[in-house]
Parts: structure tokens; sequence; C-alpha cells
């Protein structure tokens, strides 16, 4: 009785082992035809010694080239912001490395990378302040809707104003923090830009990335409700088939980071604070 009873442990244990070798191949497999996406943010471009120090809202144009090379190199295919939602929602991935760039707040700066991702024939997203965010220091129209005429740039709202000052956030207005406005100049902000935007582009304007990554969830249905069929945010983290793509998650480049940490940035989505004589 004792050997009957020992046997059928070990066949149920092997069972049991055999079932989470399956079950772990599954995953390995299905981690192999889904990469993880890694969506990467810039801000301001320095190309001379009197910019903006290295910084999370700067980086020199020289690093900004050796991370454009080292991404071209390595064989990452860019996405555009609809084919980050496309993935998200379970469209086929490509076999491939991923990864998507993006740059905040529309600076003029900013169009000094163009001629960087035009060499590698890199896609882009440029997330645009459509009030406050025109002219100096940030595009002006003119300079805004020559980077949309190309197919590979996407131009998308960042709010109006980029209301970022503690204590006078959206989310500080939602949540009735600040004195003389709510949930109806979140609205506003949501709105107008996305109208703004389309008008100028003649375009659609289906997306939208928080100003300062200030976000909850009554901002998220009010966005929806104004249009908005994606959200980008600044939470940590990388993006994959089925994750909600009303949180997709980005991650801002440190301007001081040498390019080790910029590839397990593209490994982990996690930003790094590199500030300092020595980035690690």
């Amino acid at each position: 009785m004792i050997d009957q009873l020992t046997t059928s442990v070990r066949f149920g244990m092997r069972l049991v082992t055999a079932a989470i070798l399956i079950i772990s191949g599954a995953y390995s497999s299905r981690a192999a035809a889904d990469p993880a996406l890694p969506v990467i943010v810039y801000h301001q471009i320095r190309d001379t010694p009197d910019g903006p120090p290295d910084s999370l809202e700067a980086i020199s144009l020289e690093r900004f080239k050796s991370e454009m090379s080292y991404l071209h190199e390595q064989g990452y295919l860019t996405l555009s912001a609809r084919d980050i939602v496309d993935y998200m929602r379970r469209a086929a991935p490509p076999r491939t490395k991923m990864v998507a760039i993006q740059f905040d707040d529309g600076w003029k700066s900013s169009q000094l990378a163009l001629p960087i991702l035009d060499m590698y024939g890199f896609k882009a997203t440029f997330w645009i302040i459509a009030g406050k965010g025109i002219g100096w220091p940030h595009m002006d129209w003119n300079e805004i809707e020559a980077i949309a005429q190309n197919p590979r740039y996407d131009i998308y709202s960042h709010s109006m104003t980029h209301p970022w000052k503690a204590g006078d956030t959206m989310i500080d207005w939602m949540e009735g923090r600040t004195l003389d406005k709510g949930p109806e100049q979140v609205r506003w902000e949501l709105t107008e830009s996305r109208r703004l935007l389309a008008e100028k582009l003649g375009r659609p304007v289906p997306y939208l990335a928080w100003p300062a990554g200030h976000y909850n969830d009554q901002m998220i249905e009010l966005a929806k409700e104004s249009g908005y069929t994606a959200l980008f945010t600044i939470d940590n983290g990388l993006n994959h088939p089925g994750d909600d793509p009303f949180r997709i998650h980005r991650t801002m480049v440190h301007g001081a980071c040498d390019i080790q940490v910029f590839a397990q940035i593209l490994g982990d989505g996690i930003y790094r604070d590199c500030s300092g004589a020595s980035p690690k």
C-alpha cells in the first residue's frame, strides 16, 4: 500500500512538473513573440556650451547622437504613437527589439534631433502645449506644421498650458486644492488643446501625454469623454500587448546618463537620475 502511494505521489509530481514546464514554455514563447516596449522621452537638446545643463530636462546633441546610433546599431525598430496603441491592443508585434522616441513640450531645440532621426529613418512623437507652448523658447506653429508633414513624425496634445507647479497641477484642480479651478478647467485643457491642434494640423488628435505626469482615475475618464483614445504617462516600466492604453508607460532620459545606463533604461523602463560626475 505504501509502495502504491509512493508511486502515485511520484506520478503526480511528474504531472505537476510537466505542467510547470509546459506553462513556462508557453510564457517563454509569448515573451519571445511579444517583446516589451520601452518609450523614451526627451525635452531640450543643447548644442552650445551655454545651453541648459545635462538633466531630466536637457541632453547634449552629442549624447543624443550617441544614443540614436546605439539604437541603430542594436537593430531597434522605432514606433509611432499609433503603432504603440496597436501593439498594446494585441496587434501582431514585430519579431524584433522595439522603442518609441518622444519629445515633450515642443521645445524649439528639439528640432536639432530631426537630422539624426532622418539619418536613421526613425519615427518620433512630439507632444505640444497648444496654448502657452507656442513661440520662443518653444516652436512656432509653422515649425510644428513642418514636422507634421513628415509621415514618420507625430504631433499630439500635451494640454493647453501644461500646469506643473506644486498645488496648481491639473490633479490639484481636479481634487479641489486650487482656488477657482476644478474639473471644468481640466476639461478645457484637454478639449481645447485637442481642438486647436486638429484645426492647425488638419488631422485628428486622439492621444494626450499628461503634463508632468499628473493624473488620476477621474482625469482618465474626463480624457475619454474629451475624445482621447489613449493616454501617455511618465510612469516607469515597459509596455506589453494587453496593457491598458490609457496608462501607457514612458521613461524620461536624464541627459547625463552614459550609454550603459541608456541600455539599462531600454531593458527595464526605469528612470535613472545620472546627476553628478560619474553617472552609473
